[in-house]
């Protein structure tokens, strides 16, 4: 995939193209109303801005116009409305990732539910990996699957642990936040969001494994 760049970096395709997968993840149940937040990022010369769903706006009935644009530091520079309140966090993924240019946060339940069951263990301070026997392993394609212990929403320190997440761990597409959901990153829109629903479709058949083998 060749990121967000395409089309010339056309503004009102990449915008359309940002709502066009929130609304497919909350038609499956990956977010909801006001759930889950959204990013894609506008390279502009050498440097970026990003544009990200507004902080709890309806995600059934989001348009282009409804989107936030900031700068790489999160300050607002067009938009009606605020920003999601996990901007920190979509901020620092840039910041760290330059190759990363599409985040999706989600809350997809089967993912959420099964990690926050499973035995981890600890790699980092705050990071942690699945540590545990499963009857289908995780998908080689989407690489470390990072689990980080709970962080305040919105907080910096949350944002933190997300950007030393993919500093110490590279191969990093997906990661799970304990207590909260997912998040999925990729050189676009499109492919975060397939990280999010390669993981959930894993999990779901986890779940589905455990429970025929028990009868």
């Amino acid at each position: 995939m060749q990121g967000c760049r395409c089309k010339d970096n056309e503004e009102r395709y990449i915008k359309t193209e940002l709502v066009r997968c929130v609304k497919t993840l909350f038609s499956k149940g990956y977010v909801s109303s006001g759930g889950g937040n959204h990013s894609i990022r506008l390279r502009d010369e050498g440097d970026y801005m990003i544009w990200i769903t507004p902080s709890g706006y309806p995600r059934s009935h989001l348009t282009v116009d409804d989107l936030v644009l900031i700068d790489k530091d999160g300050n607002l520079l067009r938009g009606d409305l605020r920003p999601s309140i996990e901007t920190p966090f979509h901020t620092e993924i840039y910041r760290v990732r330059s190759d990363l240019n599409g985040v999706s946060h989600a809350h997809s339940p089967y993912s959420h539910a099964l990690i926050q069951t499973l035995r981890i263990r600890k790699e980092y301070e705050g990071i942690y990996r699945i540590d545990d026997e499963l009857p289908i392993d995780v998908p080689e394609a989407l690489g470390d699957v990072p689990v980080l212990e709970y962080r305040q929403l919105g907080s910096r320190a949350l944002a933190r642990l997300v950007g030393d997440a993919l500093r110490l761990k590279p191969n990093t597409r997906i990661m799970v936040l304990l207590d909260h959901g997912v998040i999925g990153v990729g050189s676009c829109i499109h492919e975060a969001m397939m990280y999010v629903q390669l993981l959930e479709e894993w999990a779901r058949c986890v779940v589905v494994s455990i429970r025929l083998d028990k009868g």
